[in-house]
């Protein structure tokens, strides 16, 4: 229990900190840190992959007559939207898994 104890274990590497380090999901600093990275790296990936293919059916399937930057904004947004849902998503999952210690050490090398 968070409240009435000085010191507990974070959640995702299983170390001791003082209860003031851990945010609401009992998550060390460097647990949350390291979250936040993957969650980066696969938002940007979906997202990129996410307006490639927006801008492939703009040039391909809509074939508009001059490609001027209002064209542009359709795979941008595309991008934007889906990175961030994205991130939220793998941040989600990391968290509902658990450890990310653990996690790293049985994944093959």
């Amino acid at each position: 229990m968070r409240f009435g104890a000085s010191e507990t274990d974070c959640q995702g590497c299983q170390q001791i900190y003082p209860a003031s380090d851990l945010d609401r999901y009992l998550w060390c600093p460097d647990c949350r840190a390291t979250v936040r990275r993957r969650g980066a790296r696969w938002g940007r990936l979906v997202g990129i992959v996410a307006g490639v293919a927006v801008a492939l059916y703009v040039v391909l399937i809509v074939k508009p007559m001059q490609l001027n930057l209002l064209w542009a904004l359709p795979p941008l947004m595309t991008y934007v939207l889906t990175s961030r849902i994205a991130v939220a998503v793998v941040q989600g999952y990391y968290r509902y898994r658990g450890s990310i210690q653990v996690q790293a050490q049985s994944e093959p090398e």
